[in-house]
């Protein structure tokens, strides 16, 4: 009795200990929050100009991702220390908020295999992090741009199936490149995209829609730079989308199908705001979801708004004679006064 006493108490004395050290764990991680809010914007930029403790600063740093909840974060130390089993790679996305990156269609493949990706919100994050090739010898990769990379066994498989789906939409991405022309650079079979038809990134060197956007706010933008670093887009198609397939069927049997190449113009315009950048025609945008929102309800495309007649009501009608008997009245006084004036004169 006496041994499960001791027992007993050394259990309780241990649940206390971890009840403290989870109580302590909780505390710290409020106090480094309120800490990281104040200066980690001091942090960031430290990042950007001290290369020498570059390394050492990036462990300070904070932010929230997929696996993350509310205002959460997570240190780039734990999120390396919680990758999934194959993961090679840290990824992350950068964006204006949270409910625009987590919903993202680039995170469609990374979701899948449960790979946890950072959200990065903060204006100044994007920047920072191209500052910081590595961490821990595992390579950032941004999920907006091209060549993404799993480095995992999955990967191989599904090159193999890639090239097989290259081959037979061979025909579609040449048309698509007429159809685009020079508003794309290259058109690619896509290896991230699972329920989205298509997706626009930029490449590996090129502003990305949250960097484009930053700096279009810019004051002292140069706007020769940035239409240099913006003007490289590639367009990567899911050839497994029942869109791209029936798609594809209709130019192999029609190139010159117009229908078809309204549709194609819509998915690029679409994965540009999908993505956050702006359509540089944004009427001729808007004339084709219109076309296309008739064809759905079997409207002639040529039909025009039907505006009725307007019907002069009884206040209308009131107020017209009142200003008829207003203008006789004035006439009236106009005549007897050039009589009156006449008179005089005689």
């Amino acid at each position: 009795e006496e041994k499960k006493e001791e027992e007993k108490k050394e259990d309780d004395e241990e649940e206390e200990e971890e009840d403290e050290a989870e109580l302590d764990n909780e505390k710290t991680i409020k106090r480094y929050k309120e800490f990281f809010d104040q200066f980690g914007k001091n942090l960031k930029l430290g990042i950007i100009e001290d290369s020498k403790n570059r390394k050492k600063l990036a462990k300070f740093l904070r932010f929230q991702s997929s696996a993350t909840k509310g205002d959460e974060t997570v240190s780039l130390q734990r999120y390396v220390a919680r990758m999934k089993e194959g993961q090679k790679h840290i990824y992350y996305i950068a964006g204006e908020t949270r409910a625009e990156v987590e919903n993202s269609p680039y995170l469609e493949k990374l979701k899948k295999r449960g790979y946890e990706v950072l959200f990065m919100i903060d204006p100044i994050d994007e920047y920072a992090v191209q500052h910081m090739d590595e961490y821990e010898d595992h390579k950032l990769m941004n999920a907006t741009k091209e060549d993404l990379k799993f480095g995992d066994k999955l990967e191989k498989k599904e090159k193999k199936r890639q090239e097989k789906a290259k081959d037979e939409f061979k025909d579609l991405i040449a048309w698509y490149k007429e159809v685009l022309k020079e508003s794309v650079e290259k058109i690619v079979v896509s290896n991230r995209l699972t329920t989205s038809p298509c997706a626009v990134v930029t490449g590996i060197y090129g502003y990305t829609a949250n960097m484009e956007r930053l700096m279009k706010a810019q004051a002292l933008n140069d706007p020769s730079r940035y239409s240099f670093m913006s003007a490289k887009k590639t367009m990567e198609i899911n050839p497994y989308h029942p869109i791209m397939v029936e798609l594809n069927k209709r130019v192999q049997a029609n190139k010159e199908d117009e229908a078809a190449k309204e549709l194609g113009t819509v998915l690029w315009e679409t994965a540009l705001v999908s993505a956050g950048f702006s359509i540089e025609n944004s009427a001729g945008f808007a004339d084709r979801v219109h076309n296309m929102l008739k064809t759905g309800l079997n409207i002639d495309r040529n039909a025009q708004a039907d505006l009725p007649a307007v019907e002069d009501d009884a206040e209308e009608e009131e107020e017209k004679k009142e200003e008829e008997t207003k203008d006789d009245d004035e006439e009236e006084e106009e005549e007897e006064g050039d009589k009156k004036d006449e008179e005089k004169k005689d």
